[in-house]
């Protein structure tokens, strides 16, 4: 990811098209055996958030190049046919989705998708470029559809690419489903007589029928957005007796405010997708940005450098008009989004912590206002639960509590967090409200995917929706909650400033990343408590001190499961890792964290400190990268 954050950007130039029905995916006697395939195979990551890899022919993580290697197109097909292999096995199959976002090797890759479910007999509804909570929402609202492939690579530089796949429901393929689709795909590419089959399949277009898939891409299209766009009205009211109401409390004071927003959809399938026409008819007024998809006019991740262009706008949109108040930024499949805000004070970025926090506060005010939940209720079942994964901050623990909610934790990765939600709604529990503050932006059910269009419509519904007589205003309810001073007005300043107080690691420090030796994870995580418990004696006077903390534990996060306790893993160790602090009352007061990461060759740490206390976040940064840096040299011998 090096690439990524410190190398200038240039703009992808040229329109990005679909790819042309009939032509030749591999070149005139091309051939590829196990030994070939083996380190483009060993060159992709693979895990339940989505395979990815640098499919740039040229190999180049920021390459604009359309061009992909032979041998990374039939790793796709064999994609395609381990996903057949798997829908049969559960359901048998009726039709797959498929999608691209707007990186410029998605148009080869998508049509080696195509002709390999073709081959294999499987119809294919293709969207072209699609965000990817509309295609997640176009395939959970069709009986003649099962399942979903999307070819997006999310928030990785431009010559990344790689595949998530999802059944029925929408969802992201997690758990056994994805451990099983990962082992089958394995398998077909270590076997001569499959990849010659496979071969086979790019290599012999049938015609008319891949014409006949290109040809229905624009009436599929049409017919996704309409689902989305359903779905996002059925998401945002939510399930409160009071939903309807308030929902349309909130749409009249939106046409009556016509509060502003910027959009910079820097190119990503969001370009094309529902966000203005949307915004726009429920009365915000909407400026966008690069909206030519393909078009990438800077770098993908919205944090940081990302954010600067959308900053800008919405600078000078709000000293044009002060109603322009938010602003957000995509990344290019269209499910994260981060926000940059205007106030009286200025504009400014908000952290994907601080994100994840507002729009918590909002959706949980919402699920009171509306009659959905109600704060401290003694039935557990009117009790609501927040699923975040490892690494969120302990803010969503101190803004939960105020609601009388519960918050839940899970392994890093949405479809550990979608598949943990799911487990407490099958229980019966509210869990309505979840998503991975470390990347900002929020999930909320019946949604599986993070949503940036969601996002924006909890800040305004925490901002605009109106008091009923039965139900106080979102904002004035959440300011009460906490004792403070409501504004007599929308007030995003005052709302942020109420959030609970923590200093957080960002994902995107360079100190956030490291690179290990350790293939072992489980053996450098037993290292790493065993040296931790050498150095915590010379180190709890100081934090007493500094937080009131007087003891440890350990927490471990596989899945949806968290094991408790030293040594607490079980299997190869991947997950998450987190040393909780605790004071004297057994409270969290900061956590030390660290993964290696599924999607992308590093491995994350971070801290998270109660208040702020910049430079208490940055020691124990420094002592948890020593602890990992010495457990690396410790368990390879180095």
């Amino acid at each position: 990811m090096s690439g990524e954050h410190n190398r200038p950007v240039e703009p992808v130039r040229g329109p990005l098209a679909p790819a042309r029905p009939g032509v030749a995916l591999l070149p005139g006697g091309w051939v590829c055996g196990p030994e070939e395939l083996s380190p483009f195979l060993d060159g992709m990551i693979l895990s339940a958030s989505g395979w990815r890899a640098i499919f740039a022919a040229d190999g180049d993580e920021e390459s604009r190049t359309r061009r992909v290697r032979p041998e990374h197109l039939l790793l796709v097909a064999m994609a395609a046919r381990a996903f057949t292999d798997e829908l049969r096995k559960r359901a048998g199959v009726a039709a797959v989705v498929l999608g691209q976002d707007t990186r410029p090797t998605g148009p080869v890759i998508a049509q080696a998708a195509v002709r390999a479910f073709l081959s294999l007999g499987v119809p294919v509804r293709y969207l072209f470029v699609t965000a990817s909570p509309e295609i997640m929402a176009y395939t959970r609202g069709r009986e003649d559809v099962n399942g979903f492939f999307y070819v997006s690579a999310s928030h990785n530089p431009v010559g990344h690419n790689g595949l998530k796949m999802g059944l029925g429901d929408g969802g992201v393929a997690g758990g056994e489903i994805s451990r099983s689709l990962i082992t089958k795909f394995r398998a077909l590419a270590s076997d001569p007589a499959e990849i010659r089959a496979t071969t086979a399949m790019l290599r012999i277009p049938d015609g008319d029928r891949e014409t006949d898939v290109y040809a229905a891409v624009e009436t599929g299209k049409a017919e996704a957005l309409a689902a989305y766009r359903a779905f996002t009205e059925e998401v945002v009211r939510g399930p409160g007796p009071g939903a309807q109401e308030s929902w349309n409390g909130l749409v009249e004071q939106l046409r009556a405010i016509g509060p502003g927003i910027v959009a910079d959809m820097n190119g990503s399938a969001r370009a094309v997708s529902i966000d203005t026409g949307f915004l726009t008819s429920l009365g915000c007024r909407v400026r966008s940005l690069n909206t030519t998809p393909g078009l990438i006019a800077h770098q993908i991740v919205p944090e940081n450098e990302g954010l600067a262009p959308c900053l800008a706008a919405l600078g000078s949109a709000h000293a044009e008009d002060p109603r322009f108040l938010l602003g957000y930024v995509p990344d290019n499949d269209g499910d994260r989004g981060n926000l940059v805000v205007a106030g009286e004070h200025g504009v400014r970025q908000l952290a994907a912590q601080e994100v994840f926090a507002l729009a918590c506060v909002a959706e949980l005010a919402w699920l009171v206002h509306t009659g959905a939940a109600a704060p401290g209720a003694g039935d557990l079942l009117q009790k609501p639960v927040v699923v975040v994964n490892g690494p969120t901050s302990m803010r969503i623990d101190r803004i939960a509590a105020l609601f009388g909610a519960e918050v839940q934790r899970a392994e890093v990765g949405e479809a550990n967090v979608v598949g943990r939600a799911r487990e407490l709604r099958e229980s019966g529990r509210l869990a309505r409200f979840l998503g991975e503050g470390s990347n900002g932006g929020n999930i909320t059910h019946p949604s599986a995917v993070r949503d940036p269009v969601q996002t924006v419509l909890s800040v305004l519904k925490l901002l605009f929706t109106p008091a009923r007589a039965d139900a106080p205003a979102p904002s004035a309810l959440w300011m009460g909650l906490g004792h403070r001073e409501t504004a007599p007005g929308p007030d995003l300043t005052a709302l942020l400033a109420s959030l609970p107080v923590f200093t957080t690691t960002s994902a995107y420090d360079p100190l956030a990343i490291m690179h290990v030796s350790a293939s072992d994870h489980a053996a450098l995580k037993d290292t790493v408590e065993l040296l931790w418990e050498e150095t915590w004696p010379a180190m709890k006077t100081h934090l007493r001190r500094a937080l009131g903390v007087t003891a440890f534990r350990y927490e471990n996060y596989e899945g949806t499961t968290v094991r408790r306790g030293p040594r607490g893993r079980t299997g190869p160790g991947r997950g998450g890792f987190k040393i909780v602090l605790d004071d004297l009352e057994g409270e969290a007061r900061a956590f030390l964290w660290m993964r290696g990461s599924g999607t992308e060759p590093v491995f994350r740490v971070m801290v998270d400190v109660e208040g702020d206390k910049p430079e208490l976040e940055r020691e124990l940064l420094d002592v948890l990268r020593d602890l990992v840096s010495r457990a690396d040299a410790t368990v390879t011998g180095r």
